[in-house]
């Protein structure tokens, strides 16, 4: 089951979170090679369009790096977006959903020419 985590997202800022893949015990999972995660959010769960987010692993210590640029963030709508992280083996055979939520974007104000 994923976790779920509510997020906080600044329209026209950069935007990150790290997420660690843990085993049962509670140690980071390795996972390097094989392994390929994905993240992505909609403004409803059942939208046709979606933004991808940045995901990058760090292989041997289970850190998973989701990301958006600024210039991403300044075309997403304020409000409430739904997103989650999924880790993907064996070429999209296994699929697990690490975590899940909902992101408040909050809008820009500042506007520099």
């Amino acid at each position: 089951m994923a976790q779920t985590i509510n997020r906080d997202m600044d329209q026209g800022a950069d935007f990150s979170f790290s997420y660690v893949v843990k085993g049962d015990d509670g140690t980071p999972t390795n996972i390097g090679s094989g392994y390929t995660a994905y993240a992505q959010m909609r403004k409803f769960y059942s939208s046709s369009s979606a933004t991808t987010l940045n995901a990058s692993i760090t292989g041997s210590t289970g850190n998973i790096r989701v990301s958006l640029g600024a210039t991403g963030t300044a075309g997403i709508k304020a409000g409430v977006w739904f997103y989650d992280l999924e880790l993907h083996s064996n070429g999209s055979k296994n699929v697990q959903r690490l975590v899940q939520g909902m992101i408040n974007v909050y809008p820009e104000v500042t506007k520099i020419p």
